[in-house]
């Protein structure tokens, strides 16, 4: 309270903007999409080459990227309507090329690998139609954005397939006690991953069924 009743006596210029009130630009070549561009890749090349030092690098390295991404682009006032977009697009191309390694390999339970693949195309499909629908909005419109719950069940699939996949790596390379830490960490990421994304699920679909109500009003 006492804060909230310091900040309304202050100047508007003196009071700091939060991400969502920064302005969105149409820039293309930012810093933060080139590192959502390059991390996506090192993510890629990590899962792909994952039981060498190299790979395993690559995919510790893209993760860190991820999270850099959206922090970086908020600290240099560098958001941009391709960057809000390309983020949860990296994600679930990472994720969908991690369940492809986890089934390939055994590395994860049919039913754990199902799950994530039928809430991430859940989310996918949602959000598709919700930017389908959204983009017949005029051009002044505020462009979507993921949800908290979005953003946390992104980043714990992303971690709960990164610590599943290098478990794996470690045990093929002789690392039992290593590898057992990592697929129990894994482990515990998916059960706090399953409500997150099933809460993220229900959000996008009320969002594209709101914009495809909407959109037969008019």
């Amino acid at each position: 309270m006492i804060l909230s009743m310091s900040a309304e006596h202050q100047p508007q210029s003196h009071l700091t903007e939060t991400p969502e009130e920064q302005p969105i630009s149409d820039d293309i070549l930012t810093l933060p999409n080139l590192i959502t561009i390059v991390g996506g890749l090192c993510s890629i090349y990590g899962i792909r080459n994952a039981d060498t030092i190299k790979g395993i690098a690559a995919l510790i390295i893209g993760e860190l990227s991820d999270k850099l991404d959206g922090s970086l682009a908020n600290a240099l006032d560098q958001r941009s309507k391709l960057g809000i977009k390309l983020d949860p697009i990296r994600d679930k191309i990472v994720a969908a090329a991690a369940l492809l390694k986890l089934s390939q390999e055994g590395s994860a339970s049919k039913a754990m690998v199902g799950t994530i693949a039928g809430l991430e195309s859940t989310k996918a499909i949602a959000t598709a139609v919700a930017e389908y629908k959204h983009n017949q909005l005029p051009e002044e419109s505020e462009p979507l954005r993921p949800t908290q719950a979005g953003r946390i069940s992104s980043a714990l699939v992303a971690t709960t397939t990164t610590l599943l996949i290098i478990g794996s790596s470690a045990e093929s390379l002789g690392y039992q006690k290593t590898a057992k830490t990592l697929k129990g960490l894994g482990k515990l990421g998916f059960a706090a991953y399953v409500p997150a994304a099933a809460v993220a699920a229900g959000q996008y679909v009320k969002r594209a069924r709101d914009l495809m109500n909407s959109d037969q009003k008019q």
